[in-house]
Parts: C-alpha cells; structure tokens; sequence
C-alpha cells in the first residue's frame, strides 16, 4: 500500500458483477484483488492485504459466504477486517429459511449488507464510510 490506496477484495462468483464492480471502484482510487468462492477469497485474505472485504453469501453452496465470514471472525489475525456482505441473500433467506438456522445466536459477522442488485454509488459511499 506504498500508494496510500485502501485495497479491498471483492469475492462473488458473478464474473459480471466482480468486473464491473472492480472497474468502478477502482476510478474511485481503491486497489482491488477478486476471488470467485470461499477458498480462494480465504487464500487472498490470508495474505494480509485487505483492508475491507465485499462478500456474496451464495457462491458454490448456499452458505458460503457466513461460513467464509465467521472464519474470519474467528481468526485473531482477520477478525478486525471490516466485511460488507453484498448478496441476493435476503430473498433467499425467505425461501430457505431452515438451511440458515445456524445464523441464528452468532453475531452478525458483517459491517454492512447490501442487497443485490446494488447501487454501486451506494457501495462505494458504504465502503468509504466504513474505511473513513
């Protein structure tokens, strides 16, 4: 971060809207990594280098994300990374109540969610008041 750019690491397994995404805030002077699932994103996150983190909560199984964001929460090493959970979950959870039960007792692990489709204007006012 020699450039004084906050880096941010979007994971969603929708190419198209990691893209998009990553260019627009990018032209608003953030440094941007990606990462496609929960594997991945843990790797990227394990090196350190984000400051916030922008995390679907459905990639290649329907919990993913929560279970990618309370690893972090119990990590001594990433738990301070501020995450904002940016997802079409809300209208899943109505669906699928049961498979989200585990949720329920455990802090919210997210600074911030946001619903899909999202106002990347939105995202990017959200990320800058988290980061200051």
């Amino acid at each position: 971060m020699t450039s004084g750019k906050k880096n941010i690491l979007m994971i969603d397994d929708d190419r198209d809207f990691v893209l998009s995404t990553k260019t627009f805030l990018e032209g608003r002077g953030y440094k941007v990594e990606t990462a496609h699932n929960g594997t991945e994103g843990w790797e990227k996150i394990k090196s350190g280098k984000a400051d916030l983190i922008v995390l679907d909560i459905m990639m290649d199984t329907d919990n993913e994300g929560f279970n990618l964001a309370y690893k972090m929460k119990e990590d001594e090493k990433t738990k301070k990374i501020p995450i904002i959970i940016v997802s079409g979950f809300s209208q899943h959870l109505k669906e699928k109540m049961d498979q989200f039960e585990f949720v329920m007792g455990r802090d919210w692990p997210a600074a911030a969610q946001m619903e899909k489709p999202v106002d990347l204007k939105d995202l990017a006012s959200t990320i800058g008041r988290i980061l200051g």
